[in-house]
């Protein structure tokens, strides 16, 4: 009776041991998104000036992703997409929609049958902050499923909270409101280097000294008038385009100070290797490439092309380079399987890590890309070296060869150029299936106020 006991207490010992070993293996989640950030003018991924050099340190310690693909060039479904690991037409976020009781032009929200990572690991004993910016990520859209806190603020292009108070705000959240029983989850959206372009000065001098032109910053056109610099009717010399693209690198080297102001925060406290740290972009920037500027209206690379840096805990992988294309919407699963948690996660994201704690090359598949938001609704899909865009609307096609041209200039389709014919049929495949699913969006309940601020920011008419 007595070994009985004794085999008893043992065995309570070690299953103790080994609950509290896992409790403690359980790594904190940090996912940094910044809006309107293009990899090309971070110094880590080679832009010439140094615009980024506390997310290089990042870089170095971590993995950094060449070619990471965002699932559309706009905000809410790119950020419903990061959530769910979803494709836009599967989430239903973000379509263009008239509320049938009121008429209103609307926005759709997340669709109910969409499950998102802030409710998978809040069912997974985490605690779930998110911080966000501008009428976009409303809690009408439904991307605050799942976050326990949700601190939202709805500004406009020149009314934001800034990188600085954001990151004051979750360090705040950190030191008041963190369980240090449980592993937390928290997503920071920073909105600093979409327009207005109107950085501070000392971030803003060293990219426009030496300009002599007219031009004063903030730069702030509003809808009408982009619409005019689209269509050519304003136009800009290099100088002043230069001033212009200075004042976003502004944008984004006071965004890089204070990710690094929030390392060093996190290492100070003892969370930076307890934690997985993931920086990336909702989409990217147009800088007059295909005759265009700002974003949300073409799915060329520089939309759609996104920074994406994973730090691990321990600096697994540090300094690596993944060369292979993923989308944003493997990062989802990929986390999941990271932390090894088990769920019933159903989207069309594949991990790219295959055990916890290990990148893997990620496996060769067709990635898509979407617009359905403002003029004909466009789709793209990633194959091999390939990419192709359908216009939905009057069947328009595009091919580009990214190997040999990767600022996609020269348009294949048409010519006697070489490309897989079976590249056609699957973006024709891909329109379909987004026809029969696209028209079951409900339009998300927003106020009043939010709605304005849409509307002048152009995402409702």
């Amino acid at each position: 009776m007595k070994k009985f006991a004794i085999y008893i207490l043992l065995a309570l010992f070690f299953f103790c041991s080994f609950s509290c070993s896992r409790n403690r293996g359980k790594h904190n989640v940090i996912l940094i998104i910044i809006d309107t950030a293009r990899p090309d003018h971070f110094s880590c991924y080679g832009y010439e000036r140094e615009t980024t050099p506390r997310i290089d340190q990042l870089a170095k310690e971590g993995v950094r992703f060449e070619n990471a693909i965002s699932a559309s060039p706009w905000t809410l479904p790119s950020i419903a997409s990061i959530l769910t690991g979803l494709w836009p037409h599967r989430h239903l976020a973000g379509y263009p929609v008239k509320d049938p009781e009121t008429n209103q032009e609307g926005l759709t929200y997340l669709s109910e049958s969409a499950l998102s990572i802030s409710e998978i690991l809040s069912q997974n004993n985490y605690q779930t902050a998110g911080f966000f910016q501008n009428p976009f990520v409303d809690p009408g859209f439904g991307l605050n499923r799942g976050f326990d806190t949700y601190d939202y603020f709805p500004g406009d292009n020149l009314h934001i909270r800034r990188a600085d108070m954001v990151f004051k705000q979750a360090i705040d959240w950190l030191e008041k409101y963190r369980n240090k029983r449980k592993p937390f989850f928290m997503l920071i959206h920073l909105f600093d280097p979409h327009l207005a372009y109107d950085p501070p000065a000392q971030f803003m001098l060293p990219f426009i000294y030496g300009y002599k032109g007219k031009m004063t910053p903030p730069f702030n056109p509003d809808d009408a008038f982009l619409e005019k610099i689209r269509k050519g009717e304003v136009k800009y010399d290099a100088e002043d385009q230069k001033f212009i693209i200075g004042l976003y690198n502004g944008e984004l080297g006071f965004v890089d100070n204070w990710v690094g102001v929030f390392m060093d925060y996190l290492k100070d406290k003892k969370l930076y290797e307890q934690s997985l740290i993931i920086l990336t972009a909702d989409h990217g920037e147009e800088f007059w490439e295909h005759n265009s500027f700002e974003h949300g209206h073409s799915l060329y690379q520089e939309l759609l092309r996104v920074p994406l840096i994973m730090r691990f805990p321990g600096e697994e992988n540090g300094g690596s380079v993944v060369k292979e294309r993923v989308s944003l919407v493997d990062l989802a699963p990929s986390i999941m399987t990271y932390l090894g948690i088990d769920t019933p996660f159903q989207g069309t994201g594949r991990s790219f890590i295959s055990m916890p704690g290990a990148v893997v090359k990620p496996r060769e598949r067709a990635i898509i890309a979407e617009l359905n938001r403002i003029g004909d609704p466009l789709q793209a899909i990633y194959s091999g070296d390939y990419k192709a865009i359908l216009n939905r609307v009057n069947g328009n096609i595009e091919i580009y060869n990214l190997k040999d041209d990767p600022k996609e200039t020269k348009n294949l389709f048409g010519t006697k150029q070489s490309y897989p014919p079976e590249i056609i049929d699957q973006i024709r495949g891909v329109a379909e299936a987004i026809k029969q699913l696209d028209k079951e969006g409900k339009p998300a309940t927003i106020a009043p106020e939010i709605r304005a601020k849409l509307k002048s920011l152009g995402y409702l008419k």
